[in-house]
């Protein structure tokens, strides 16, 4: 939803629409998706090299710590699935592909803004870890915050132009204007405040003598996600304008609405400018809009209390899962993707930075999705009204990912897991689960024995990751990846500080700019991507291993200067306090990985230093200069959207635009894998693709 430029119009005007407000001892509804995405960028963190998650985590742990101070009780709603309507397909399809290509300029140098994978996974944890209470919405969360925070009567923390239009008793607090890194004393009662703007509607429409209930009708003419006006006939507001303020079609509009007592009055007269074949279609499309804003008691408030379940997600589609699932779903222990696959048969992958002179980095996890799906969609658990592909018998879910630079589709098969149904899953031994995990990852449980249970989860990724990458990881990457892990563990405690990593951890303080090494940012996306989807996966079988701290196992500008270092001729010892705790994590891990994967696979892997050519590490990228600067123009609206997407990372004002790209749907390739089940365990070794690599790198 949200009104492009509304925000910039009303903090630009001089009538005093957002009032200092020093905020303390309140109830605050917070706009998660928006609050992660907003201070990520504001504070400067990495995004070319896969995201630093241990300063993010601080970063997090901050702000609720000041708020705290202050008194503030926070409550956090995520963003869930894409709407059940598909009315906003075309908005989401124009922002993924907005998102490849911001994805691929910041590969190449250009500054724009490219969410980490797993920043959502890392938000969720830590979220859970300081205890604050959260619920991640099914669908999307901006009709929820409003109807929650209308019904407790408390503001909204977001930078979402939306809360600007719903008429909140409590009011409307933007992030921008947030200080929360500032907290304040109030000299008189000694008590911590955060300085904040304030902005209602109720004072915000008395500037204007305007009635309140016409901010929706001014939002659905304008046009948001769901309602696009401008697609049947460009109305222009400018006239009613005061002369050279800035946005005059959205204060023309204002002074145009404002003599009306109230939408229906307002509606008619919008009306009689319209042509008269297209009336009809104008004014379902204006009530639609004007439906959006309305605010009754929504499903939050009695999850928030008491973790009751609300009867509405468990009609439609939706009532395949199972109790335990939905609880983890908004409990947000689970990754939304879950809901798309279930309601729409369709997935759109995250975008991010890697060679996209190479197949899309998730491709690599794309086995482990299959399984993910099969899950959900085949056994008994499946009704007759979920849509299936024609033609054929077998489930298929639609993933949308790059094909170079462009956004396509495909036909993903589920794969049937025998003797395993979602809705008794919970049920079944821990055993059982876990079995299905390890033949998903390609690891024998006998390879899991002596590894201790807090390492599972990253190093059966991490074994997965090496049989199966293209290109092959070096020792270099893996090196590099682990000693990533060893900063991880040890960064967040004062011993850590003098127990640490030497170089990297230097090299990483001064955050030095440098070119990326495509191959490296390739390498590690896919690890990522694989990791994210072992998450879900895990979650999806009620955590049959620890999910580990997310934050604690990749950070990106240092992982990435080990591997810099390394080619330079830096030796691997040299990196390591002699005798210290880190060196002894660090060989444990190496030795965990050896157990996996054979000493003999390490020996054959290449090292690293001997580069396909001088000068290979920087791609060359000669060839598509001109996509570069046709991106180009366009990147700048990429830098601050409101953000209203559906899945974990965001982007700031694409709003209204009517994606141009081809549909797919008619021709979507089929990629199909197969994967075993437990009760395959003879076959397992022989079978699975990552063993026959690992036997021909033995050969």
């Amino acid at each position: 939803m949200g009104v492009r430029g509304l925000k910039t119009y009303i903090e630009n005007r001089n009538r005093n629409d957002l009032r200092s407000w020093a905020f303390r001892d309140k109830l605050l509804i917070i706009d998660g998706c928006n609050l992660y995405y907003t201070l990520y960028f504001d504070c400067d963190l990495d995004q070319m090299h896969g995201g630093d998650y241990d300063a993010f985590e601080e970063l997090i742990t901050q702000f609720f710590k000041n708020l705290r101070a202050c008194d503030i009780d926070p409550y956090v709603v995520l963003d869930g699935g894409a709407d059940h309507t598909d009315k906003k397909l075309d908005t989401i399809t124009q922002r993924k592909q907005d998102k490849i290509n911001a994805a691929f300029a910041l590969s190449v140098g250009k500054k724009v803004k490219v969410l980490p994978i797993l920043i959502k996974s890392v938000f969720r944890q830590l979220l859970h870890k300081l205890k604050v209470p959260l619920v991640q919405c099914l669908e999307e969360a901006d009709w929820e915050i409003a109807a929650l925070a209308e019904e407790w009567n408390c503001p909204v923390l977001s930078n979402d132009s939306d809360f600007y239009i719903f008429n909140l008793k409590a009011g409307f607090l933007p992030i921008t204007h947030f200080q929360w890194q500032n907290v304040k004393v109030d000299r008189q009662t000694k008590k911590k405040f955060i300085q904040a703007k304030h902005f209602t509607v109720k004072k915000f429409c008395a500037s204007f003598n305007m009635n309140t209930d016409l901010l929706p009708v001014f939002a659905s003419i304008l046009g948001n996600d769901y309602v696009k006006l401008q697609n049947i006939r460009c109305l222009t507001w400018a006239e009613n304008s005061q002369n050279g303020i800035q946005h005059d079609h959205i204060d023309g509009l204002l002074n145009w609405l404002s003599p009306f007592p109230g939408p229906e009055a307002a509606v008619s007269a919008l009306l009689t400018r319209i042509d008269d074949k297209e009336k009809a279609i104008t004014q379902e499309a204006l009530s639609k809009g004007i439906q959006e804003y309305k605010l009754f008691p929504g499903s939050l408030a009695k999850f928030f209390h008491s973790k009751t379940i609300p009867r509405t997600t468990c009609t439609g589609l939706l009532q395949v899962l199972p109790q335990c699932t939905l609880r983890h779903l908004l409990e947000g222990k689970m990754s939304s993707i879950i809901i798309d696959a279930v309601v729409h048969r369709r997935v759109f992958m995250v975008s991010q930075v890697e060679d996209f002179q190479l197949p899309c980095s998730s491709e690599t996890s794309r086995p482990i999705r299959q399984v993910i799906y099969g899950l959900l969609l085949l056994g008994e658990q499946q009704t007759a009204d979920i849509k299936t592909f024609t033609g054929t018998s077998k489930c298929y879910v639609e993933e949308y990912c790059r094909q170079q630079l462009k956004l396509s589709s495909q036909k993903v098969e589920a794969i049937q897991t025998e003797g395993l149904q979602l809705k008794t899953l919970w049920k079944e031994p821990p055993s059982v689960r876990l079995q299905l995990l390890l033949d998903t990852l390609g690891v024998s449980s006998e390879m899991l024995r002596g590894i201790q249970p807090a390492l599972h989860l990253q190093m059966l990724v991490t074994y997965y990751w090496l049989v199966n990458a293209q290109p092959q990881p070096s020792q270099m990457h893996l090196w590099g990846l682990l000693l990533g892990m060893v900063h991880g563990k040890f960064s967040s405690t004062p011993q850590g500080q003098r127990d640490m990593l030497l170089r990297p951890k230097k090299l990483q303080t001064a955050r030095r700019r440098f070119d990326l090494e495509h191959e490296t940012a390739h390498l590690y996306s896919q690890w990522q991507s694989c990791l994210n989807c072992s998450l879900n996966l895990n979650s999806l079988l009620c955590f049959p291993v620890s999910e580990p701290e997310v934050a604690s196992l990749y950070c990106g500008t240092l992982v990435h200067h080990v591997v810099r270092e390394l080619r330079r001729g830096i030796t691997l010892d040299s990196l390591l306090v002699r005798g210290s705790s880190a060196e002894r994590l660090f060989n444990q891990l190496k030795g965990v990985v050896v157990s996996l994967v054979g000493e003999d696979f390490i020996k054959k892997m290449r090292t690293g230093l001997e580069h396909r050519a001088a000068g290979k590490t920087q791609r060359d990228y000669n060839g598509q200069n001109q996509p570069v600067d046709e991106l180009s123009s366009g990147f700048e609206h990429l830098m601050y959207e409101d953000i209203n997407d559906s899945e974990d990372d965001y982007d700031f004002n694409a709003k209204g635009r009517k994606s141009k790209g081809k549909d797919h749907k008619n021709e979507i390739p089929d990629v199909s894998y197969t994967i075993r089940t437990r009760h395959k365990t003879k076959a397992r070794n022989a079978n699975h693709p990552s063993k026959k690599y690992e036997r021909s790198c033995f050969e």
